[in-house]
């Protein structure tokens, strides 16, 4: 059975990540933000032909049309994992989920009513602009290029999530406005599901299991060989376990100094003094 659960779906750049941790901290709920899982799940999936691919063979070479195709397929298998991580927490409170890779037709099997997910819709002509400020994509031979396959591969996405929601009936927001007026906007499609929800709590205890989830992706991803040289150290934000209601406060901490509070401080996770 699928924990109780708000579904945040939506492109690259659609602003997904910031209102669903936004709601979470207001709220008082659960974050799980599937790319915060990226490098867990790569240990867990099934051995794929794609991850042999080189850099360039996935952004460069590639056509738009064939790299959705590709996160597609790779987005349904790491779907079945997000569902495996969704049971493994806390029963309470709601869990706010959110990630590209939530696609409507993978949602739709799991919701008990429609009011449980929201997909975004950047009008294209910000969300282009948006990524194309990201730069070049250094790692490959042709930057610029990459950049741009990425882009129109992105631009796909959306138009497949706007797509499939239409055609399931689920809601969808157009972003088209600023940050704070899309966050309450959010949290009233998203309010009569949230309300049905289990609201019991224990704040310290589950901004603690955000961290940790924090903790392992960026070990992982620094392990993992892909990393850019800039991402091998330096610190990191944390989310503040202090258990005050309503804390959007972070921490910057190395992985180190991270696991010494953990250590030291286990029981209530790494706070603000």
């Amino acid at each position: 059975m699928t924990p109780s659960a708000v579904w945040i779906g939506g492109p690259q750049g659609s602003g997904k990540t910031s209102i669903a941790r936004a709601l979470s901290r207001v709220l008082d709920l659960q974050l799980y933000a599937v790319d915060h899982r990226t490098w867990n799940h790569a240990a867990r999936q099934s051995p794929s032909p794609f991850m042999d691919l080189s850099l360039d063979q996935r952004w460069v070479d590639p056509k738009p049309e064939v790299m959705l195709e590709w996160f597609v397929e790779i987005s349904r298998e790491r779907f079945a994992l997000v569902l495996e991580d969704l049971t493994a927490l806390p029963p309470s409170p709601l869990i706010v989920v959110e990630g590209p890779q939530l696609f409507p037709s993978f949602v739709a099997p799991h919701l008990t009513a429609p009011d449980e997910a929201l997909f975004l819709l950047p009008d294209e002509g910000s969300q282009r602009a948006r990524l194309e400020a990201r730069g070049g994509m250094t790692e490959t031979s042709d930057p610029a290029r990459a950049r741009a396959n990425a882009v129109e591969r992105d631009l796909l996405i959306g138009r497949l999530i706007e797509r499939e929601a239409k055609e399931l009936g689920l809601p969808t927001l157009a972003v088209d406005r600023p940050l704070d007026e899309m966050i309450g906007l959010a949290q009233t499609v998203l309010a009569p599901a949230i309300e049905r929800g289990p609201r019991d709590v224990d704040l310290s205890a589950i901004r603690r299991q955000e961290n940790r989830a924090t903790h392992e992706q960026v070990t992982l991803y620094r392990a993992s060989g892909e990393a850019r040289p800039e991402h091998l150290e330096g610190a990191i934000p944390f989310s503040c376990g202090c258990g005050r209601s309503g804390c959007n406060a972070v921490v910057e901490l190395t992985l180190a100094d991270f696991a010494a509070c953990e250590r030291v401080d286990g029981h209530r996770g790494v706070r603000l003094s």
